[in-house]
């Protein structure tokens, strides 16, 4: 007799989905690693960060695409653009320009966004199951800074926070620690995120640089994924194609964001350590390893076999509609 899969059998972990998706292309990566994911059950999905409106459509077109339609999308509030030349908002940029991603989901009619404001619903729906969603975030925390004005205990209210965020002992490019753009990109609203965090009693843990800049996806594999021809593999190979014509000097994409989702699904994938992590002025994340409140860093990835795992989901996957 066939064996039960154990994800259809076992509890499915529910996630809360905070991105930025149209920028850099790892936020596409992650969401479909979640939706390929069965063990994990998407409860929802926030868009944040500059362009907001226009971020949108590519969540939804992905959800129809995959037949998961009835995943909600809402849409947090339009910012300037933050670049990390100096951290401050630039004159040509107070309208954030129009990313080539976007083109994928411009016009796309057959889903439309929640009418309520993205930090409206992440309360909302983290204070009706307390200790019951993972909130997972991997763009500026521009809608997690309005949740937190809104309730600033709403990180508490979290099974646990799981933060694409901060460099703590190695940068962009294997360098020395630096400013990281999830912290840069909004600086207020990652003071009041710090500031929640050090509140204490909320479960968080970081996957910073240190873990997600050297992780990237070969030709080879994208190769695979373009072969693959389901509407999941086609999404994001369409959308990898818009983001490397966008006059970008890089061909292979880092997979920040999708590592992030890793470490919910692969635990043992990573090297942690417990401390606290804290913000400077500077946009600079400081970790104090053994002090409180304590977080959870990863400092440490197998990064093959991250890449792998990631890749067979993709390839095993039959999403549609």
């Amino acid at each position: 007799l066939a064996q039960p899969d154990p994800a259809a059998t076992a509890e499915r972990e529910k996630v809360l989905f905070d991105c930025d998706i149209g920028s850099d292309i790892d936020d596409a990566y992650a969401l479909a690693l979640l939706l390929a994911s069965p063990e994990l059950e998407l409860v929802g999905i926030t868009v944040g960060h500059a362009r907001t409106a226009d971020r949108a459509p590519l969540a939804l077109r992905m959800l129809w695409e995959t037949g998961l339609e009835h995943i909600p999308v809402y849409v947090g509030r339009a910012t300037p653009l933050v670049t990390l030349r100096d951290g401050k908002p630039h004159e040509q940029f107070s309208e954030a320009p129009y990313n080539r991603q976007f083109h994928w989901g411009r016009g796309f009619e057959e889903l439309k966004p929640q009418a309520r404001p993205a930090a409206e619903y992440i309360v909302e729906t983290l204070n009706a199951s307390p200790g019951e969603i993972t909130l997972l975030t991997v763009g500026p925390v521009t809608n997690i800074g309005d949740a937190l004005d809104l309730d600033p205990d709403v990180l508490k209210k979290a099974k646990r926070v799981v933060s694409m965020y901060g460099s703590i002992r190695s940068g962009y490019d294997g360098g020395d620690a630096q400013r990281e753009w999830n912290v840069l990109a909004d600086a207020a609203s990652s003071r009041v995120f710090d500031a929640g965090v050090q509140a204490g009693g909320a479960d968080v843990v970081y996957v910073p640089l240190d873990v997600t800049d050297h992780v990237r996806l070969d030709g080879e594999r994208r190769l695979h994924l373009h072969m693959r021809d389901t509407p999941l593999t086609d999404a994001v190979t369409a959308l990898y194609s818009l983001w490397r014509n966008e006059e970008r000097n890089q061909t292979t994409p880092r997979l920040f964001d999708a590592v992030a989702v890793g470490y919910i699904l692969w635990p043992d994938l990573f090297g942690l350590e417990h401390g606290r992590v804290t913000v400077d002025e500077r946009s600079m994340t400081l970790f104090e390893p053994g002090a409180e409140p304590t977080s959870t860093v990863a400092l440490e990835i197998d990064d093959t076999e991250f890449i792998q795992r990631m890749v067979a989901r993709f390839l095993e996957q039959n999403l549609h509609r």
